[in-house]
């Protein structure tokens, strides 16, 4: 099997999983000896992603009009053709099979600085890096399909994965089928896919389908298709309240014959399962969490600028309590973000694949509640087009623009909810139910602890305190549920429980990773650290116990019992008042053309 450590992160290429962060959490263990010293990228390598991203931040400036981008709905072609030449969606592959060979966190750079500049190229490159053909090269044997992915990224051609259909993304299998033929050596693929990343510019498709074989038996596959295959259709562009001009298109397939030898499925698929768990969590870190954490960053430059002009009465906006609250907030928050990528990326001698599960919804979600700080700070500013502002002569900063790209990210890779609701039945299934996962001894466990305590002190020593009890209490209640519902079916019914256990997991677990870091950097030394963590720390507190009171809010049959009544029109109608509720009709113009509401 061939591998690339420049493109893992979530384990060794030669390695098995080490110890599990998430899962030691869920077992009562928060294992700081996991955790400090807290990694950094090595020198060679930040010096190696320092000179990639200053050029591609020049080609960004010169070439890309984000506004323009935005207004028209379409990114040029002559910088699709750029992001090309320059292997912009092939950062990670060997260069032997035609890659640029870095680092998954020097792409994660890359697709960040795209990101802070023009969302839909950063949409294209976490597609096209993260789900894209190439990331099958480090897991397949070598053979006629290796082959096939390998000449369409040395030729630079884009990809995608084609997977969401219109009945969902949640069903078990997939509504596009695909049928023998040819005695087994070919198959019909039938179907349609929709919001399909890089779907309108992809020269080869990961596509999936549910397999019929002749004696009925039915499992899931992948089929990688070249766009050019008769049958395969790029039914139109979608559009979205945000990431105006990515290529993200609806697809359908009518009677594609696709080689048997294009097929991953069967034993092969059972085989790499852990390999395709590794390559779906680092796909959807790099399509969702670069993003987050670049308009993240972005916010707290907007607060600043914004607030560096503004008074009220004579009075600096910066000297007011509450606009103060605000901005420690977001720096607290951003520096979150960032510690818990940095050890999800860098991190060594653990597994890191469940942080990776973990980190699409604590970046979009803080991102968000970052947003959503900074909007209220600029009031009418921050809701105005920065083309309007620009007539006006205002700064035209465009945090409108980002605000509707931004909601997207909670959605892309699973809506928030049911990435929660999903983990959670993993990490109860693996630490309990099934008990897959076998814990191992924290070596220097305790020596660990205390100096994290001793080199934070005060506040923050308190913090770290807590984030082990609590991590105790997690496991107390998960043994106490697990035990109650001796059928995991019977607890999985319980969603909201399910999930809010996550969310509580994945507080603890960013809570950590922020305290470590501000451990190692207040031995190193750094400023700032400690009132850093103290800010996000107690924030994090408040949500914890808002959390741990969702658990059982005993409304579970009130629930069931309004919902099928709104859902039946039995009752509440009145609610509706005077609504218009029919659905204006939306027009089919031509691309940009916004629809005729009449």
């Amino acid at each position: 099997m061939r591998n690339s450590s420049a493109s893992s992160s979530t384990r060794s290429a030669t390695s098995e999983p080490g110890p599990s962060l998430s899962n030691e959490l869920y077992l009562g263990a928060l294992r700081w000896d996991l955790l400090v010293p807290f990694p950094h990228q090595d020198d060679d390598d930040r010096r190696t992603g320092d000179d990639a991203v200053a050029d591609f931040t020049r080609f960004l400036c010169e070439k890309v009009d984000p506004t323009e981008v935005d207004a028209s709905r379409d990114l040029p072609e002559d910088v699709i053709e750029e992001l090309r030449t320059r292997g912009c969606l092939r950062l990670t592959a060997d260069p032997q099979d035609g890659g640029r060979g870095l680092s998954a966190f020097n792409a994660f750079r890359l697709i960040e600085a795209a990101a802070s500049w023009s969302m839909p190229v950063a949409n294209m490159m976490g597609i096209g890096n993260g789900f894209g053909a190439g990331a099958y090269l480090n897991m397949l044997d070598d053979g006629a399909l290796r082959e096939t992915i390998r000449a369409h990224v040395a030729a630079g051609n884009f990809s995608g994965r084609a997977d969401t259909e219109p009945a969902g993304a949640g069903n078990r299998r997939q509504t596009t089928t695909a049928t023998p033929v040819d005695g087994g050596s070919a198959y019909l693929l039938n179907g349609e896919k929709v919001f399909i990343g890089n779907g309108a510019v992809a020269d080869l498709l990961d596509v999936t389908a549910t397999v019929v074989d002749d004696e009925g038996a039915v499992h899931g596959a992948s089929f990688f298709v070249d766009a050019t295959t008769p049958g395969l259709d790029v039914v139109e562009r979608q559009d979205f309240m945000g990431m105006n001009g990515a290529p993200i298109a609806n697809l359908k397939l009518t009677d594609v014959k696709v080689p048997g030898s294009r097929m991953l499925g069967g034993t092969e698929l059972d085989r790499l399962a852990r390999e395709m768990k590794e390559f779906i969590y680092l796909a959807r870190t790099l399509s969702v969490v670069p993003p987050s954490l670049a308009i993240a960053r972005l916010c707290l430059q907007w607060s600043r600028r914004f607030t560096s002009r503004r008074t009220i009465d004579g009075r600096e906006l910066g000297s007011f309590p509450e606009v103060q609250r605000i901005i420690a907030l977001c720096v607290a928050d951003t520096y979150a973000i960032e510690s818990l990528v940095r050890w999800t990326m860098l991190g060594r001698g653990a597994d890191r694949l469940h942080e990776h599960a973990a980190l699409k919804n604590v970046a979009s979600e803080t991102c968000w509640r970052i947003l959503e700080r900074t909007m209220g700070l600029l009031g009418g500013e921050g809701y105005e087009t920065a083309a309007s502002k620009a007539r006006r002569g205002a700064e035209p900063l465009p945090v409108e623009r980002f605000h509707r790209d931004a909601r997207g990210l909670r959605i892309s890779g699973g809506v928030d909810y049911l990435v929660d609701f999903l983990a959670g039945q993993i990490r109860l299934t693996d630490c309990y139910y099934d008990g897959h996962y076998r814990r191992t001894a924290a070596g220097d466990g305790g020596d660990a602890t205390q100096r994290v305590v001793r080199a934070l002190t005060g506040p923050c020593a308190e913090h770290a305190r807590y984030v082990t009890e609590q991590a105790a209490r997690l496991a107390a209640t998960c043994r106490e549920l697990t035990g109650r519902h001796q059928e995991r079916t019977e607890l999985f019914e319980r969603q909201h429980t399910v999930l809010t256990l996550n969310r509580v997991a994945n507080e603890l677990l960013t809570m950590g990773a922020v305290l470590a870091r501000a451990a190692t950097e207040a031995d190193d030394g750094s400023s700032g650290a400690r009132e850093l963590a103290q800010v996000y720390c107690a924030s994090a507190r408040r949500r914890l116990a808002g959390l741990w009171t969702e658990l059982d809010e005993g409304c579970a049959g009130d629930y069931a019992d309004v919902t099928a009544d709104w859902l039946g029109g039995l009752r509440y109608e009145a609610l509706l008042g005077d609504t218009l509720t029919t659905v204006p009709r939306a027009g089919h113009g031509s691309r940009g053309d916004r629809g005729d509401a009449g």
